[in-house]
């Protein structure tokens, strides 16, 4: 594949924040932006080496923009789970011969929500299925002026004309066994434009997919709420970026930092805290977390959101109950093992109880 297939793959599949990210850690000069780094590189004499770039990319099609859901597993299914994802013959699809790079414009015009493996990954972390679906998304998009026959009444009349524009999205879910967690893991891709319950049904057909094999019964996924307030309690765990609570008065909350603020932590905004001694407690049910850390002057941020649809809740506690967590800004597979490592502590993954044969 050209440099420019794997740009455009690149491109189609992430931010180009993380893009960046990417590009730099192998060692190419970045401009402002895809179109002017495009054209940086092709001002080259020698094109890149797109080897570890790709590599790059598999990782995010892995670990990137996930909906995560966590399902309990017996140990003693583990290797039979992997076995089988490793014995899994890839369909034969656009998809598959174009792996992991975007099918061609025409092929992704005529994609569908069929959901069909294309490749089995394994790294040191564990062993996974990718499959690829396509899903129609629908994307705001400011029109020029200068696109109507009388532009000049067009902009007296209003301030910004926009259309919907209708487009197709490569997704790329995993079905992945880790090594050492007893819990096998639905990732489910979650770009933008993509509605949560649509995420949930994705995960549906995935679990019944698992089950359909006949090795697990996949029940209902592990209960993430119990990770909310101790994600809020531990001020020295990353940085909220925002989170919505009910207090005692009966009021409900959003608060929300701006990403501008790089070193502001919602959990000691003055405005939070003044507002928090005001009443007699809060009851946190959404949360975003996110960390920072430098490698070789690259700064990593991903994060997570747990979020349940309110304060009251239908388990035989009376809590919230939250299916799974939405990982992103993860660039790498160390990210997200970094921030699932980080839910496990928080969620007390290690002591839920798990079926054993």
């Amino acid at each position: 594949m050209s440099v420019k297939e794997l740009f455009d793959s690149l491109r189609h599949r992430m931010s180009w924040t993380s893009a960046r990210k990417i590009l730099q850690a192998n060692g190419i000069s970045t401009s402002y932006g895809w179109d002017a780094t495009l054209e940086k590189i092709s001002d080259q004499a020698r094109e890149p080496e797109t080897g570890s770039i790709e590599d790059g990319l598999i990782e995010h099609l892995l670990c990137g923009q996930k909906f995560t859901k966590l399902y309990p597993l017996d140990p003693g299914h583990r290797e039979v789970l992997q076995a089988r994802i490793a014995a899994m013959a890839p369909a034969d699809c656009p998809a598959t011969q174009r792996y992991p790079y975007k099918m061609d414009d025409s092929d992704l015009l005529h994609g569908n929500g069929d959901m069909l493996p294309v490749r089995t990954e394994s790294n040191e972390d564990g062993v996974g299925l990718v499959l690829s679906s396509v899903f129609w998304i629908k994307r705001r998009e400011e029109i020029s002026f200068q696109e109507f026959d009388k532009p000049s009444d067009m902009k007296a009349r209003y301030d910004e004309v926009v259309g919907i524009v209708r487009e197709p999205v490569q997704m790329f879910h995993v079905i992945w066994i880790p090594h050492q967690r007893d819990f096998l893991e639905i990732r489910v891709d979650s770009p933008r434009g993509v509605a949560e319950a649509d995420i949930h049904g994705l995960h549906s057909v995935l679990r019944t997919l698992v089950n359909s094999w006949g090795d697990v019964t996949l029940g209902k996924p592990v209960n993430l709420f119990p990770a909310v307030r101790p994600f809020y309690d531990d001020v020295s765990e990353g940085t909220v970026t925002q989170m919505t609570f009910q207090t005692t008065t009966g009021g409900i909350k959003d608060e929300k930092l701006p990403r501008r603020r790089r070193d502001a932590d919602q959990r000691t905004e003055a405005y939070h805290v003044a507002g928090k001694e005001a009443v007699e407690a809060i009851a946190i049910y959404r949360i975003t977390v996110e960390w920072g850390f430098s490698e070789d002057n690259i700064v990593y941020t991903p994060s997570i959101s747990l979020s349940a649809s309110g304060p009251a809740g239908n388990s035989n506690t009376g809590d919230p109950v939250i299916t799974g967590a939405l990982i992103e800004n993860c660039v790498r597979a160390v990210d997200y093992e970094f921030v699932i490592d980080r839910l496990g502590r928080k969620a007390k993954l290690d002591e839920q109880d798990v079926p054993h044969s």
